[in-house]
């Protein structure tokens, strides 16, 4: 009977506690306890030895890496106070956290712990870092990973951009695993190098942190790479190495192998007789890395640079196909979001067409090419678009930008529901599983109104002067007819865009709903007679067939939008719920057009 008295009770307490370490919470009694970061981290550290003794030295270097300007005690003392009062334990009779005096503490009490992870496979089976210690399995239901640029320690400089172009070329190798998101390596260039993993997981949403640091000893570089599982605060791959920057490829191979090991995950080698992803040109190499940051920076004013950088980078090494496409992309940004002048895109071109000409699977071309065919210059190829963004996709998935450009081209056809799958599908790559503000066009062109408003206003928060949210806010105020709003809104648009077509026309727009016509007529007349429209001249079309029809001239109107068509904005759906193009719903050639417009970009052209 005691026996089974005890069992009852352990029972008892293994329900009572819980430690769901996807969710990062802890539950007692099958309810949610709050407990605050460090707290939250001892205890999983501790889960994750236990019955074992954790000295207080190696919860100083969990929690805070270093005692140098931390008084530890007090702080350790406090966080095991609050561990305690949230499992309900006592000091003097524990169940759960046991102090061993002198030495550190030692959990023993049970808990559920509740993870994503598989049973141990065979990727994981004897596995163990270099000090023959075995690991704590690492696979999870989906996890995702973020590889960090390399950290220079000693007086080493890094002339030929092993750091930045080590990381890119993991991300590259690990894209493709199987049920892995692998951030791509623009995510993590905002991120301050000292930062500890586990704010990096924090700040960019990921639990597994590849970082590592090179330092020299004798004259050689020596490798320290490990991998750093955020939830449970251990890490689970290891590796230090001599670095031969002649053989750099095959260290990346071979780390990449390890990792995918670590993560339970198959891995496939390189095709054989693939074409190099990087030149063998230490100096091409270097300017490409340097030009690579600049260009993923976020920043247009880098732009420059960055383009002197690459171009240095294919003259150099006129084979180096990834720099081609690079080049091609900051060409392309810059013809159609800073100056349309046609040398840029005349060079966009030349590169792309380098790049895949060169390497035809190549995933970045074929994003490059992708840009390019859906653009003014090939009058918005949106066919030609969504098959090089799907085959970039099939050749590696970890492509932001190749989803968030499908998002948009199918948007523009009217596919509102396919376009907001492709923007979702794009998350799991960009910092903290955000989802692209382009989304908006969604929201917008299917009335989701409370939806886009929140995307406006954290769009315009963390970009302040975006020209986008600047011309989608006051479209949305006037759709809600919110008139005050919209006008304060238009005003500050057109006095920080004053020669921009797309929201001169919107603001003749408003001007057509509020009946004042000639203000309306004069907002068309500026706008049609301006040629800087960075490459989005259709929307302008469809606010002249908007202010057209409002004015109750049908023939004239449904000009405009079919010229809208014509270069790009098909959304047809939108032109159905429009108010503004009310007048024009009567017209056969209306229903005529709606109808070859479905029949053109059937539903199924937006599956990937």
């Amino acid at each position: 009977m005691p026996k089974a008295s005890s069992m009852r009770r352990t029972q008892s307490a293994v329900t009572e506690i819980e430690l769901d370490l996807g969710r990062y919470e802890l539950r007692r009694r099958g309810r949610r306890v709050k407990l605050e970061k460090k707290p939250m981290e001892l205890l999983i550290f501790l889960v994750a030895r236990r019955e074992q003794l954790v000295s207080r030295k190696d919860i100083v270097t969990k929690l805070w890496r270093s005692d140098l300007f931390i008084d530890t005690e007090p702080n350790i003392n406090n966080i095991v106070r609050k561990i305690r009062a949230a499992l309900g334990d006592n000091s003097d009779k524990p169940r759960f956290l046991e102090t061993v005096v002198g030495k550190g503490y030692r959990f023993i009490g049970p808990v559920r712990v509740i993870d994503a992870r598989f049973p141990q496979s065979h990727y994981e089976e004897g596995f163990s870092d270099e000090s023959g210690q075995e690991r704590a399995p690492a696979r999870t239901e989906h996890p995702s990973l973020v590889v960090r640029p390399l950290f220079l320690l000693g007086n080493i400089h890094d002339d030929q951009g092993v750091c930045l172009g080590f990381a890119d070329a993991l991300v590259s190798r690990l894209g493709n695993l199987q049920g892995v998101d692998v951030l791509p390596t623009s995510a993590t260039l905002n991120v301050p190098p000292e930062m500890h993993s586990s704010d990096v997981g924090s700040r960019l949403g990921v639990r597994f942190v590849v970082h590592g640091a090179i330092q020299e000893s004798k004259g050689q570089w020596r490798l320290s790479l490990e991998m750093f599982d955020t939830h449970l605060q251990i890490a689970v791959f290891r590796r230090k190495c001599d670095l031969n920057l002649h053989r750099l490829s095959d260290l990346e191979d071979d780390i990449a192998k390890q990792i995918a090991g670590a993560l339970s995950r198959p891995w496939h080698p390189p095709v054989a007789g693939q074409r190099p992803r990087y030149s063998k040109d230490p100096l091409a190499y270097a300017e490409f890395v340097r030009g690579y940051r600049l260009s993923s920076s976020g920043d247009d004013s880098h732009l420059e640079e960055a383009a002197e950088r690459l171009t240095t980078a294919v003259t150099r090494d006129p084979g180096f196909s990834l720099a081609h496409a690079t080049l091609s992309l900051v060409y392309a940004t810059r013809h159609f979001e800073i100056d349309p002048a046609s040398i840029w895109l005349e060079k966009a071109e030349f590169h792309c067409r380098r790049a895949l000409e060169m390497d035809p699977d190549l995933p970045e071309g074929h994003v490059a090419n992708a840009f390019l065919l859906w653009g003014p210059s090939k009058n918005f190829q949106h066919l030609e678009a969504i098959a090089e963004l799907r085959r970039a996709l099939a050749l590696q998935k970890n492509l932001p930008h190749a989803y968030n450009r499908l998002g948009t081209i199918l948007a523009h056809v009217g596919l509102l529901d396919h376009a907001r799958e492709m923007y979702e599908r794009g998350r799991p790559f960009q910092p903290k599983q955000a989802v692209s503000h382009s989304i908006v066009q969604v929201y917008i062109w299917n009335r989701e109104y409370d939806l886009a408003r929140e995307e406006i206003r954290a769009w315009r928060t963390e970009s302040p002067g975006n020209k986008y949210p600047l011309y989608f806010a006051p479209q949305l105020a006037m759709m809600m007819e919110d008139w005050n709003e919209a006008k304060v809104l238009l005003d500050e648009a057109v006095e920080l865009l004053p020669q921009e077509p797309l929201t001169i026309s919107l603001l003749g727009v408003y001007y057509a709903l509020k009946g004042k016509a000639v203000l309306a007529l004069d907002c068309l007349t500026r706008a049609c007679s301006s040629a800087k429209s960075f490459g989005h001249a259709h929307h302008t079309y469809y606010q002249v067939a908007c202010i057209l029809s409002l004015l109750d001239r049908p023939t004239e109107a449904f000009e405009w939008l079919e010229r809208s068509v014509s270069t790009g904005f098909a959304c047809w759906p939108f032109f159905l719920k429009d108010a503004c193009l009310r007048n024009l719903r009567s017209l056969p050639e209306f229903e005529v057009l709606i109808s070859s417009l479905q029949a053109k970009y059937p539903d199924h052209l937006g599956l990937l």
